[in-house]
């Protein structure tokens, strides 16, 4: 999902972390090459009929004709979704039929028969509130109608809070413990079965289940207050800072580019000091442009403020996440977020960091070197002035990526022809445009992709919103609508018994009509399995009958790439339960895919895929290595190190100062000199929607560097080498351990374990080839 820089604000609320809320979403290696194929396959399979048909439709000028409000056909072909008010019906309902099942489940003590059916009702109980909770998550994000957003919400809020009463279920909890204490029930249960017991026991206990009944109370208001909190920090991360006051004479030397032509005359003509906003076009052309240091100075404090009210809302945001951890009686929110994660715990994070700043350190400080030799050079200085933060840009201009060879300019369409080859050389799965029927989409720009198997058949939908609009929120991003899981063994009868009236028949059967949307029986597999939705939002550029086709920079390729692996995960991690299907999966592995995604871009056996025709790559050399690169890595490791300190026990003390500890950090690890009066933190969205789990970026970047170079970047479009990753790694989603995943693929038995020498080794690994230091979530 998301964000391409780290001043980026989360845009996807983060719903709390156990599943019934949390409805998202080597020591030792063998440096062997695992194609099991004899021959390599450079020549990829020839562009289809569909994929020509991508082109056309995506490349054509777009209608703007709006979606009628009152079509019979609801969102996503929900018939109960034709209007924002039978929205908020269809969550009174669908909260209805959850508190049934609830009955049911808790019940269940009183039948054998139907313990052996509980992992199987939580389950459902998880995906019918999660799929509804995805669903306004999505539409309060994107939908053009204020009504519809509003509705979304409310139906948001309801859930969510709903959701955190069901986390401190006591009677859920104890009918869990019964099964995981059965053997005859354990044994019954398939692995993923027994993992998805062990995930919900895991979050039960996490959320304070074992606590006093004032106690769990107290979970439930905390987790409510974090929420609130987090989405308070979030609105004043993203508001503009004030203005620099630059002065007329600290323009001189500015380029004699139109932007600096235009900024000189200004202050010329009015002889007055201009007022430039921080991340305005005229700020980015001073930063990287002005010979003066003063106004690039000025800039970066102005840019890098904060308010007084701003500080104290994520220091109240820390202090309530390390309230809600000592509840449940851990050290820290970061001991607590961890537990479930691949790195474990805070200890074996800073193992990760600590080798990754060793290996990035001395190219950093070499790449600041020559920084400092060119502020010399310019200033005409003693040896080595220190490089400060508002000299970066300045003497290190930063560089749009660039593709590794040179091409014709790509249109949105030849993008997605390129991806629907790729996918159908490495796993035999194609895109194909989908007929959209008039109120199915939430915008007139919207287009649906029905993503095909060659021997499957449908696995699911991709619905594409891909151009800016007034409105919209900026940035890419991969939404989860809906989960794969298997439904024929649902026995929905069994709620029956628990219907005591008229209004409770009529809620099921409304929330069992949005649930009953586009169940699908897969050829060659056993049983109903409900297709996934997923939703991806970008914001390119309209084509139009004047400029023609939207013609896609670089670093938005990379994006879709990026996007696209999340969406693929989706796809093809088909699993049982919907709590482990595809991207619901530990926070440090989701990104393996999409990250993975981006290295593909480095072949030119790749890159003729965006060749219709299919002609070779022949182009000379475009590729050029970013010299700061190694620095813009080491400042990742210290936002990461900072989102550990954020939360860890240090927050509960009363003299705990949010910018003191920036401070320090940059104070004892940093290579550029921390700028006293600054307070950035503020702006650090992720704190929020990835508390203590930033690092998760840089871990899977590097997981992905090793995966690339030892099993893809010799023959990448080897369908052997793609059926094994799709095998080992996206078709179980989060029902296998990653650590076991990593291992299998990379051959490297001694990363199963997931030790803190394991996350060590994956620190030392090298990731500065990485095709784009950005992080898109």
């Amino acid at each position: 999902m998301l964000a391409k820089t780290t001043k980026d604000v989360l845009r996807k609320a983060v719903k709390p972390p156990f599943r019934f809320r949390g409805c998202l979403y080597a020591k030792r290696e063998a440096a062997t090459h695992l194609a099991t194929s004899t021959s390599l396959s450079n020549v990829p399979v020839p562009a289809s009929a569909d994929d020509a048909a991508i082109i056309d439709d995506l490349d054509k000028p777009y209608s703007s004709y709006p979606s009628s409000p009152l079509s019979p056909t609801g969102l996503f072909r929900h018939r109960l979704l034709t209007s924002p008010r039978e929205f908020k019906v269809l969550a009174e309902a669908t909260q209805r039929r959850a508190e049934i099942l609830t009955e049911r489940i808790v019940r269940a003590g009183e039948s054998r028969e139907e313990l052996y059916k509980v992992v199987k009702n939580l389950d459902r109980l998880s995906d019918m509130l999660c799929g509804v909770i995805d669903l306004a998550e999505l539409i309060r994000n994107t939908h053009p109608d204020a009504s519809w957003v509003q509705h979304a919400e409310s139906v948001y809020d309801q859930l969510c809070q709903f959701m955190n009463v069901l986390n401190t279920h006591v009677g859920l909890y104890e009918v869990l413990r019964i099964v995981l204490s059965d053997p005859d029930v354990v044994k019954s249960l398939s692995t993923e079965a027994r993992e998805t017991a062990l995930i919900f026991w895991r979050d039960f206990e996490k959320s304070g289940v074992n606590l006093p009944p004032s106690q769990r109370d107290r979970f439930v208001s905390l987790s409510s207050e974090i929420l609130s909190i987090g989405r308070e920090f979030l609105m004043e991360a993203s508001k503009a800072r004030p203005p620099a006051r630059i002065r007329p004479s600290e323009l001189r030397g500015l380029k004699d580019t139109g932007m600096g032509t235009r900024l000189r005359l200004q202050a010329t003509a009015t002889q007055r000091d201009l007022l430039v906003y921080p991340g305005s076009l005229q700020a980015q052309m001073i930063m990287t442009s002005a010979p003066e240091e003063e106004p690039r100075r000025k800039l970066y404090m102005a840019a890098n403020s904060s308010s007084e009210e701003q500080v104290h809302t994520l220091e109240r945001l820390l202090r309530a996440r390390g309230d809600l951890a000592r509840l449940v009686g851990k050290d820290s929110f970061a001991h607590m977020a961890l537990a479930d994660k691949m790195a474990k715990s805070p200890e074996n994070v800073r193992y990760f960091l600590d080798a990754l700043m060793d290996h990035t350190r001395p190219y950093a400080r070499r790449a600041l070197r020559a920084l400092s030799l060119r502020k010399q050079a310019h200033l005409n200085t003693p040896p080595f002035p220190t490089i400060q933060a508002w000299d970066r840009d300045y003497y290190c201009p930063p560089e749009p990526p660039a593709p590794p060879v040179s091409l014709p300019p790509l249109t949105l369409g030849t993008v997605f022809m390129g991806l629907s080859r790729l996918f159908r050389n490495l796993y035999g799965v194609t895109l194909r445009l989908s007929d959209v029927a008039s109120g199915e989409v939430w915008h007139s720009d919207v287009r649906k992709l029905e993503v095909v198997d060659e021997k499957d058949g449908t696995l699911g939908w991709i619905y594409a919103d891909l151009f800016a609009r007034r409105g919209k929120p900026s940035g890419a991003a991969h939404y989860t609508v809906r989960c794969s899981r298997r439904t024929d063994d649902d026995d929905e009868a069994g709620d029956n018994a628990f219907i005591r009236n008229d209004g409770d028949r009529h809620a099921v059967e409304i929330a069992r009509s949005f649930d009953s949307a586009h169940r699908a029986r897969i050829p060659g597999q056993e049983g109903m399995y409900q297709p996934p939705v997923v939703v991806l939002v970008c914001e390119f550029t309209r084509p139009s009958p004047r400029s023609g086709p939207t013609i896609l920079a670089w670093h938005e390729v990379l994006t879709l790439f990026h996007e696209m692996g999340h969406a693929m995960h989706s796809m093809i991690g088909r699993t049982e339960y919907q709590n482990v299907s595809g991207t619901r999966c530990a926070t440090d592995f989701v990104e393996l895919p999409s990250i993975l995604m981006e290295h593909f871009l480095n072949s030119p056996t790749v890159l003729s895929l965006f060749d219709i025709n299919g002609n070779p790559i022949r182009q000379a050399a475009n590729h050029h290595e970013d010299p700061c690169r190694s620095i813009d890595t080491h400042t990742q490791i210290l936002l990461a190190a900072l989102d550990q300190i954020y939360h860890s026990p240090a927050v509960m003390h009363e003299d705990f100062d949010s910018t003191a500890a920036l401070a320090r950090l940059y104070e004892t690890r940093g290579l550029i000199p921390y700028v006293p009066g600054t307070s950035w933190q503020t702006q650090f969205g992720h704190l929020f929607g990835y508390g203590a789990t930033y690092y998760s970026y840089l871990f899977d970047r590097a997981i992905a560097s090793r995966v690339w170079r030892n099993i893809f970047s010799h023959d990448p479009l080897n369908r052997d080498t793609g059926e094994r990753f799709k095998s080992e790694v996206l078709r179980h989603g989060g029902a296998k351990d990653p650590w076991k995943m990593v291992s299998a693929l990379l051959n490297a038995p001694a990363m199963a374990s997931g030790d803190a020498e394991a996350m060590a080794e994956v620190g030392r690994w090298k990731i500065e080839d990485e095709v784009s230091n950005s992080a898109r979530h």
